[in-house]
């Protein structure tokens, strides 16, 4: 994807490079590097786009949080954002797959020697790292969250998709995303076209927009992510089930999620169920409380869209993790 022109984007050198190949297909990520001057290694926020599993682009900007930008400015911040392969022509064994592999070039001399030779060179602090991501993303940033805790600070996510095994996926839902009903012939037409095995890790069209939504209503997302995911143990694939695992384990900066009170795409009683249960074990295992929090707004699925960081209850909700990860 181009590079796109957006107010999200002001204030930011953007660097497009691969962190990955799978045979003459390259994963791209984009680096977003603040235009300001700036002494030492700056902290990192990692962000992880959503769609679905099934669609976006790391450069997506109509799902790109305004706020994120906001608090890579505000603190000198360097944001990375991955894109992944993509269902159904991916496995979620291999998007998983790709965010390992994106965590170990995290750390790699290729991105060292990359920021070095930016036009004002610059350092990552691999000791501030927060994490963050919205719907998909969100659920793929918590994976990135609970696997790899003790390496990074803090976290949020928005109205992740911790429950695809729950029957709001698995089952047609009498109340569709958004309201708008897809037929379910659409959605095997379109998995029927798909060539499963190949690599696509970039699509924004609205075909595909349409395609996911139909997939959540019907609930084939989750046809798609457990196909092909016998060898992924629970623990990777549902957040829940890793609540359960013995190295269950938060960042010491918490985690914030942050919800829609009418969002129709995952639904809140799924997280609220998520957070209650974590907070429950991290307590019974270690005596702490309150380590993952909830804020909900009004607001539909991706309704922090367009906020900023000045709303004062975004930094409310917000405060402890953003301490904790730049101390």
């Amino acid at each position: 994807m181009a590079i796109p022109s957006d107010p999200k984007l002001n204030g930011f050198d953007v660097i497009q490079t691969n962190y990955k190949s799978i045979g003459d297909h390259g994963i791209r990520t984009d680096i977003l590097i603040p235009q300001t001057d700036y002494v030492g290694a700056r902290p990192l926020i990692v962000r992880v786009h959503g769609g679905g599993l099934m669609m976006g682009d790391s450069l997506y900007m109509d799902w790109w949080p305004h706020w994120v930008s906001d608090l890579a400015l505000q603190k000198n911040a360097i944001i990375i954002s991955p894109n992944y392969r993509l269902l159904p022509e991916a496995t979620s064994a291999n998007i998983y797959t790709d965010l390992d592999d994106f965590w170990t070039w995290l750390r790699s001399p290729a991105l060292t020697t990359l920021l070095s030779n930016h036009k004002t060179p610059t350092k990552l602090d691999l000791d501030r790292i927060f994490v963050t991501g919205e719907s998909a993303g969100g659920l793929l940033s918590l994976y990135l969250t609970l696997a790899h805790a003790e390496e990074i600070r803090a976290a949020s996510s928005a109205y992740p998709c911790v429950a695809l095994d729950a029957d709001s996926f698995t089952k047609t839902r009498a109340n569709p995303p958004f309201g708008v009903n897809f037929p379910e012939s659409m959605v095997e037409e379109n998995f029927k076209a798909a060539v499963l095995g190949t690599s696509k890790s970039s699509i924004t069209s609205q075909e595909s927009l349409t395609f996911m939504l139909g997939a959540i209503q019907h609930g084939y997302v989750s046809k798609y992510y457990q196909r092909g995911a016998e060898g992924v143990t629970p623990e990777v694939l549902y957040p829940m089930a890793r609540l359960e695992s013995p190295g269950f384990k938060i960042p010491r900066g918490g985690i914030a999620v942050l919800h829609g009170r009418q969002d129709s795409v995952v639904p809140l009683e799924e997280v609220e169920l998520f957070v209650k249960r974590a907070n429950e074990v991290l307590k019974a295992r270690s005596g702490e409380e309150g380590g993952v929090t909830l804020t909900v707004r009004d607001g539909e699925h991706g309704f922090d869209g367009p906020v900023r960081l000045e709303e004062v209850w975004l930094q409310d909700a917000l405060r402890e993790a953003i301490s904790v990860w730049l101390e």
